[in-house]
């Protein structure tokens, strides 16, 4: 216990050290906080249950696009701007992550357009375009994701903080605005997200540039052998997470295409509120986590070539657990408590028929971030494959358990099976991270946990 207090109030020291950028973190991530919750409102009103629900299964498709395709590039993104300026070499890191984006945006839209015409055929104009709008949606999202990790790198915390809360906004004004002009359409109000995030994408590439260190090494001509060595050890990262990510897919979004085929649109619709406002504060205080602890966390790993750093860097996510776990547990008892009038608030009475889920979803998001967050101590020492079997597990776990309980308990069912996976996932993250040996010789931190 008293080992505990330490670290906490260690890791507030820190905190109150970093007080800038903590201060324009948690103001972005508070704007897209707020505006995701008037938008949840507001759409959810117009739209009803059943827009609702074409709107969510919309939102799963560009999430695949995010998470699958983009998510890996911006780890990459994110984990090498330190090595590679450690090096010397940044301009040979831009080089190879223009031509990943290029060669990713060519072969996507592509697709998209072929698969959007066959889906037209075969179920008719309104979901062929929910699908293409969705998918150019998910590309400009991946696209500002990685500005979002490279800002992030080079700790510019107020570009990101005003980009993140402008997009919410941006993304939501337009689908509001868009459907009650229109039509009340899951495709309309995606098309609002898609333009909302595609001005965001653009000003993230002005701002960019506006940094020195980055405008500089920008144009820089690269040799190809050198560009190619780069692409490769990119490549060789992004497998994982590519692998990692598939099953994330699952795990984020099977769970409204089982309700879709268990229970139809409407149950889509209410559960995708519901979980929302579940994941919203977790989903804030995590972004808070991510945006000013692994930046720190690499930083500290820097290339990994002494012990000391993979000590530093494993002490400060320990840390950084117990605060979340605190946090979290108070998180989950509010909504316990006080989910009916919550979820009355920022829906309506139908929505609000089902909030006795809220609590149990709040604690499997909660449960599988803390997992997360453990998985860095993989991701630090370049081995972030040995995570493969933890969120397989997770991912058909949750598939299996949702379809099972779904059919018995409906909504309640998809709930109860996030917290079953997210638990089994935890455990064997931990179980992994104790079998971890570090990369350098003579370590002095293997079997370190």
């Amino acid at each position: 216990m008293a080992n505990m207090m330490k670290d906490l109030l260690t890791l507030l020291q820190r905190a109150a050290g970093l007080r800038k950028e903590l201060y324009w973190v948690f103001t972005g991530q508070l704007l897209g906080f707020a505006g995701g919750f008037i938008g949840l409102k507001v759409l959810t009103n117009i739209m009803g249950p059943k827009g609702y629900g074409q709107l969510a299964l919309g939102l799963t498709i560009a999430g695949v696009f995010t998470t699958y395709v983009y998510g890996p590039v911006a780890n990459v993104v994110a984990r090498f701007f330190v090595v590679y300026r450690e090096r010397g070499d940044l301009g040979i890191y831009f080089a190879t992550i223009r031509r990943a984006h290029r060669n990713l945006g060519y072969t996507l839209i592509t697709s998209t357009f072929f698969v959007s015409g066959i889906i037209g055929i075969y179920y008719g104009l309104e979901w062929a375009m929910i699908v293409m709008i969705a998918s150019l949606f998910g590309i400009a999202s991946g696209i500002n994701a990685s500005f979002l990790a490279l800002q992030n790198a080079v700790r510019q915390r107020k570009v990101v903080a005003l980009h993140q809360g402008t997009d919410v906004w941006l993304r939501i004004g337009l689908s509001i605005i868009l459907v009650l002009i229109f039509q009340n359409s899951g495709y309309i109000a995606l098309l609002g997200y898609l333009l909302g995030t595609t001005l965001i994408t653009i000003s993230q590439h002005w701002f960019a540039q506006k940094n020195d260190e980055i405008r500089f090494n920008w144009q820089i001509v690269n040799s190809i052998s050198g560009d190619q060595s780069c692409y490769r050890e990119f490549r060789a990262y992004a497998a994982s997470f590519m692998i990692f990510s598939g099953f994330a897919a699952i795990s984020l979004y099977s769970d409204r295409w089982v309700l879709q085929a268990v229970s139809g649109e409407q149950a889509v619709g209410i559960y995708a509120a519901l979980y929302q406002i579940a994941a919203s504060p977790i989903n804030l205080f995590f972004a808070l986590v991510n945006q000013l602890v692994v930046p720190i966390v690499f930083e500290r790993a820097g290339a990994m070539s002494t012990p000391v750093q993979a000590e530093s860097s494993q002490q400060l996510v320990n840390q950084t657990v117990i605060i979340s776990s605190i946090v979290i547990t108070g998180v989950t008892l509010g909504a316990y408590f006080f989910g009916e009038p919550v979820t009355k608030l920022l829906t309506n009475k139908v929505f609000a028929k089902e909030s006795s889920i809220l609590w149990l979803t709040v604690l499997g998001i909660s449960i599988y971030n803390i997992g997360q967050l453990y998985t860095l101590k993989g991701q630090f020492h370049n081995q972030p494959g040995i995570y493969f079997w933890p969120k397989g597990v997770q991912a058909f776990s949750f598939l299996t358990i949702a379809y099972l309980l779904a059919q018995q308990t409906g909504i309640q069912g998809i709930a109860l099976a996030l917290c079953a996976s997210s638990l089994i996932y935890l455990a064997a993250v931990l179980f992994v991270n104790t079998r971890l040996t570090p990369d350098f010789p003579d370590s002095t931190l293997k079997g370190h946990t």
